[in-house]
Order: structure tokens, then sequence, then C-alpha cells
């Protein structure tokens, strides 16, 4: 069996990095604890270098130039460690949460069963290149190992820069270069085993295994097996999310489209590249803005929160940042921004095979900036598809929400199907029915009297009797000479004499006459 490890060194520096690329080969400092007991919780490589360690405080961070500090979020490294899960389930559908760092709330550390894919992938070489190549494009600069073991492949990629590949049996051999403090042992245990004079974990592995027990206890145990690469814990894998969220805390508060905008940017484009790992796209997005409290005694959040459900799938960032900010300017934030999260729901990409005499459907992206824009202007109400609604009103639908339906062929006209249609008037006609012997006879409207040629009815309905919106009438179909004109493309003469259906009912609630529509 083959384990590999995908390592993030300095996890919480590249969790804010990830999403401020100005900062790449930066040094970064971040502060952690309120003031005035602010200190170094973590630092980069760069930071490193200048001298920066975890442990001082903010104003000794000063003294060094060039260093730029910001404020631990967990929110913003749970999001990442999630990123860089979605690395590793690129590879293999068996991942697992790897070993904390000892006495911190935060994982680095990705732990995925490759035995079998070899034959998808290639060899183990080119699987661990592959996974250090996907971990860069999300914005990671990771360490990746293969051993035969879940720990020993932690161990290497803990231990050793760059990608490492242990032959099978040759674990402890490897990991026995490694100092105690590459393995993350505990500072009393390296100060214990130092003044014994062990310094590198073969030293380590070397010692008798009942005397560590009694000396060491269970958990010096432990640590021991682990310099030794020997590891019998089962790999329980976890399962593979149902949404992507990314989130991102402010330096300072926003109150301007524009900067906001410049934030959403940086989390789609995150969304995006994840989704795109998996061969996802984007089916509806919920955007979650933390506002400012202008009363501080409140401890509840005050939150902003806008939903956009897309007609087709999409995984474009700069589409979907158009229609957030259609949205948002249709719909600002009351307040200042503080905070910004990111939910996306994700569902196959569509894939439609088009025929050689089939039209071409309307381009998904301009199909929904037109969509948005429209309902910008007339309304969010007022924009889908009408759907008819479970009751016997006439004339009742609403709109739902508009779904590009996949090009099919066109089907000839049966026999059976209808070739008239009602052509409806909104809103109805005002009209005037006469009636003799039980019969109509006359109908006059919009200051025309015509007589009633032929009749079909009454159909009487009515419904919501129980509501506010209750409704009553009685319907016929008349035939009588046109009440305006029809237009003909030569002159004819027929003009006069021509006729015409109409549906006409009488609301029987107001007790008036209407011209619902006419027959085409």
């Amino acid at each position: 069996m083959a384990f590999a490890c995908l390592f993030v060194p300095d996890f919480p520096a590249q969790a804010v990095v990830r999403l401020e690329p100005e900062l790449r080969g930066k040094p970064v400092v971040i502060l952690a604890g309120a003031p005035p007991l602010t200190k170094v919780f973590a630092v980069n490589r760069e930071a490193r270098e200048l001298g920066v360690e975890t442990g001082m405080t903010k104003a000794q961070t000063k003294a060094f130039q060039g260093v730029a500090w910001r404020w631990r979020s967990v929110t913003q490294e749970s999001t990442a460690y999630a990123a860089l899960l979605d690395c590793a389930w690129t590879i293999s559908p068996r991942v697992e949460d790897g070993p904390r760092p000892e006495e911190q709330d935060y994982s680095d550390t990705a732990v995925l069963d490759v035995a079998g894919c070899e034959k998808l992938f290639g060899s183990p070489e080119k699987i661990a290149h592959d996974l250090r190549r996907v971990a860069s494009e999300v914005g990671f600069e990771s360490n990746v190992a293969v051993a035969g073991s879940p720990l020993a492949a932690v161990s290497a990629a803990r231990g050793f820069a760059g990608v490492t590949v242990i032959p099978d049996g040759e674990e402890g051999h490897r990991i026995g270069r490694l100092s105690l403090e590459a393995l993350r042992i505990p500072c009393e245990f390296v100060e214990t085993l130092k003044r014994w004079g062990i310094h590198t974990c073969g030293e380590f592995a070397a010692l008798p295994e009942i005397a560590i027990a009694e000396r060491l206890g269970q958990e010096g145990l432990r640590w021991w097996r682990l310099a030794q690469a020997t590891d019998t814990h089962p790999l329980i894998a976890k399962d593979f999310p149902a949404n992507f969220e990314e989130r991102m805390d402010l330096e300072s508060p926003v109150d301007l489209l524009e900067p906001l905008l410049f934030v959403l940017n940086r989390l789609l484009d995150q969304l995006c590249v994840r989704l795109r790992l998996h061969i996802l796209a984007i089916g509806e997005i919920k955007v979650t803005l933390t506002l400012e409290r202008n009363d501080s005694r409140k401890k509840e959040l005050l939150l902003h929160i806008r939903t956009i459900r897309l007609p087709v799938p999409a995984r474009e960032s700069k589409l979907l940042l158009k229609l957030l900010q259609l949205d948002l300017e249709a719909h600002p934030p009351p307040s200042p921004i503080i905070a910004v999260s990111m939910l996306a729901i994700p569902v196959k990409t569509r894939s439609q095979q088009l025929g050689l005499f089939l039209p071409l459907s309307p381009d998904p992206e301009r199909l929904e900036l037109t969509l948005a824009r429209i309902q910008s202007t007339v309304g969010e109400d007022r924009v889908g598809a009408p759907v008819l609604l479970d009751t016997h009103s006439p004339d009742s639908f609403q709109q739902s929400r508009f779904v590009l339906p996949e090009i099919r062929e066109k089907r000839s006209a049966a026999a059976g199907q209808a070739t008239t249609a009602m052509r409806i008037y909104r809103p109805p006609l005002p009209a005037t029915v006469e009636f003799q012997k039980g019969k109509p006879a006359f109908l006059g409207c919009e200051g025309v009297r015509r007589q009633i040629l032929a009749f079909a009815g009454p159909w009487r309905r009515k419904g919501d009797w129980w509501s506010e919106t209750a409704w009553a009438r009685e319907e016929w179909d008349i035939e009588v000479r046109t009440l305006h004109a029809k237009v003909h493309a030569e002159p004819t003469d027929r003009g006069e004499g021509e006729t015409a259906l109409y549906r006409v009912y009488k609301d029987l609630r107001a007790k008036r006459w209407f011209v619902e529509g006419i027959y085409d």
C-alpha cells in the first residue's frame, strides 16, 4: 500500500497570502491576541530569514523593514484547509485529515491513499509532482511525500522540502536522518532526549521499546514508533463536501462597492479554481456580508445576505462578478462591511451535443447578464419563465427561475395539435352585453356596437372563496364583426364584412362585462 502526504509549511501565513497574491514573495507576519498581549502567531519563510520569530510582540516586528502583518483569521484557515483537501481529492477519493501541530487548533496536512492510482495518474513520482502542481494552482507552496505508511509520509513531508518518494522498506532509514524537531515532538521530550545524547530520529528509533515505555510512557512510545516509521493506524476517509466556501476578514471596514468587488473577485477566483479541479460548475452562489455594528454592546452579527441562482451552470469568475455587481447595485448593504463569506453550491457542468442542422442556443454568459440587467430595471419578480398555477382561476401564472433547456430537434406538428390560440387583452376591455330572451344579442365595446352572430356558453366558474382574492365569472364565446379592422398586406374590400371570435365574461362579483381576448 502507498500513501501520500500534502503538507503546507507556515499554514496560517499561506492561508492569508493565497487570497492576497500581492504578498507573495514578501515577509508576512500573522498576529494574534488582544492588545496589549498581541504576539506573533506565525511567520513565512521570508519573514523568518529577516529574524522575525513566533512569540514576538507587535512592537518588536515594527523594527523589521518591509514586513507586512495581518491578523489571524480562523475562518480563512478553515476554508484554506478545505482547498487543500480539494487538491488531495483530485488524485484519490480516500483522503484523511493529517495530525495537527502540537498545541495548535489548525490543520496543515492532508493524507491520501494512492494505492491503485498508478493506472490513472502514473508512477508515485508523477503523482507527487501532480499534487504539488495542483496545490500551487490553489495558492500553496507545499511539500509532498509518498511512503508505505501514513505517518511515514507525514514525517517525510514535514521534514524534507519539495517532493520526496520513499521506496517500500526504506522508511526507517530515510526518516532516521531527520532531526527530532522535524517530527514536531514536544519540547519537553526533545530536551529529555538531548540530555540522553539523542539528536536524530534514527538514534531515537534505536532505543529499546520497553525502556521508552518505562521512562516516557505511552506518549513517548507513540513518538518512538513515529521515528521508526511504523504505523498501524488505518486511514479513515472523509466525505466529499456538498458545498464550497471561501471567506475573508477585512483589515478595515469597506463601505464602497468598488473595493468590495475587488475582494469578491479574489474569492470568486479561488472558488472557480477549486471547482475546476473537480470538473464542477456553480449552480447557486450565496454571498454573506458581515456588517459593522453601530452599537458595540450588541453581540449578534449584522448580516447582509444575497443569493443568485444561475439559469445555466457557470464557473467563469468574470461573469459571476458582473452578476454580483448588478445585484449589489440594486441591493446595497446598509453599513460598512468587515467580513465576506461566499458559498457556492456545485452542479455538474453543462454538456451538449449539437447537430449539424440545429440552431445554436443563446450564449449562456450573455443570456445571464441580459436577464440580470432586465431584472435590475423591471424588478426581481418580473423576470423568469411563466409557470401555470394549480388553480382554475383564468390567466393565473407566476414567474419562476429561468432555466435554459437543451436544444432538441423540432417535431412535426401532429394532426391532433391545436391550431387556434387566443390573444389575451391585458388589461381586459370593458364591454356591455345585451340579452334578448336570455340569449346574448349585442356587444358594445370601445364605442362600437356589434350584433352577436353566434355564441356558445355560458361557462360559470369560481374559486378562492376562502380568501380575499375570491373570484367568480361567467364566460361566453361570441362571433361578431371585428371590433377593429384587420390589417392586410394587400388592399381588400372584405374589411367591413370580416367576423371574429371573441371571449367575453361577466365578473359576477363586480357585475361588469369584459372582452378577455380574440381567437387567432
